[in-house]
């Protein structure tokens, strides 16, 4: 969760030496290039081309910007102040996808993360760290392609991952080798050829913010996010995993200005992959929930504990914040 909207002046003279150094340019190139340089939000690229195009320094036409005329320093910085001055004046609270799946699961868990900050108690060793530790060998494999052959790359990731975790993984080398090589087999199949890793986005509009633990460009253009999961694939896909690529979809969407019609689960434990159609319906779904969830987190009352069924077997154990739950509980159960 966040409050307001936090514009970085670099990353705006960044888009500004980008629109100085062409003649003509894609939006498409600009995008790619603000994502390699971690700016999360492309709403700071149009907000700025709309006052560009008023003030006629650039003019485009189906994805094309041409630069009419250059821009001096004392013009820039000018245009600069100002929009950092009118974006800072927002209070818009932002929520991440995951926290919208939280939030389904248990509101309270949430409430509890977010506004009273809670102390969090993380087991010493066991799946917390599992998941960090595969994320962190995911993270690494998708940098060291760009630098090493698919052996090494898979070699070094698992080999930096469990030597960062070790003590606190359980996760076998053998398991994780064979996971990284058939995720890069899916990358091919599905013919992405550029990977993002853990690039944070966000939108101004939607109030979202977010980080993908993949997002691929396929040859044709079209973008996909993965999510990668630690568990098992059970009988049904789990709601709350649902939500959270959508929420994450809807994000790479804003971010880039594309329809995204595909996104991927994939769960480690059980070596299964989920595709996902996303429709209309699943978007706004998503969008109701993390409606809720913003009223909830601005709300002065405690939220109540999840009413999911079995939630104490299928919320609880993983909930790091059981134990301030709990005192509650007792507290209201005294009062009573």
């Amino acid at each position: 969760m966040r409050i307001g909207i936090d514009v970085k002046e670099k990353d705006i003279d960044f888009i500004l030496s980008i629109l100085s150094s062409h003649h003509e340019i894609s939006i498409d190139e600009i995008l790619l290039q603000m994502l390699k340089k971690n700016i999360s939000s492309s709403d700071i690229l149009f907000i700025l081309l709309e006052i560009l195009t008023q003030n006629g320094y650039v003019t485009g036409s189906k994805g094309i910007l041409k630069v009419v005329r250059p821009m001096d320093k004392r013009e820039s910085d000018k245009i600069k102040r100002n929009l950092i001055k009118s974006l800072s004046r927002s209070k818009k609270v932002f929520v991440t996808p995951l926290e919208v799946g939280k939030f389904f699961q248990c509101p309270r868990r949430v409430w509890l993360e977010k506004v009273v900050v809670s102390t969090q108690k993380k087991e010493e060793k066991g799946k917390v760290w599992d998941g960090e530790a595969l994320h962190f060998a995911i993270n690494q494999f998708v940098k060291n392609l760009e630098k090493e052959e698919i052996s090494a790359a898979v070699q070094t990731a698992v080999e930096s991952a469990l030597e960062k975790y070790a003590g606190k993984t359980e996760l076998s080398k053998e398991k994780l080798t064979e996971f990284l090589n058939k995720f890069y087999e899916f990358v091919k199949e599905e013919e992405i050829n550029v990977v993002f890793t853990e690039k944070m986005l966000e939108s101004f509009s939607e109030g979202l913010i977010g980080t993908p633990d993949i997002i691929g460009i396929k040859k044709d253009g079209k973008i996909v996010p993965i999510d990668i999961k630690l568990g098992h694939l059970g009988k049904r896909l789990k709601k709350e995993h649902l939500l959270q690529i959508v929420g994450e979809s809807i994000l790479t969407e804003k971010f880039f200005r594309k329809q995204v019609e595909v996104a991927y689960l994939i769960y480690f434990e059980s070596n299964s992959l989920v595709k996902i159609i996303l429709r209309q319906e699943m978007k706004r779904a998503f969008l109701r929930y993390k409606i809720n969830l913003v009223k909830t987190l601005k709300s002065n009352c405690i939220p109540t504990i999840s009413r999911l069924p079995n939630f104490k077997r299928r919320v609880c154990p993983g909930c790091h914040v059981k134990h301030v739950c709990e005192n509650i509980e007792m507290l209201k159960r005294c009062m009573s």
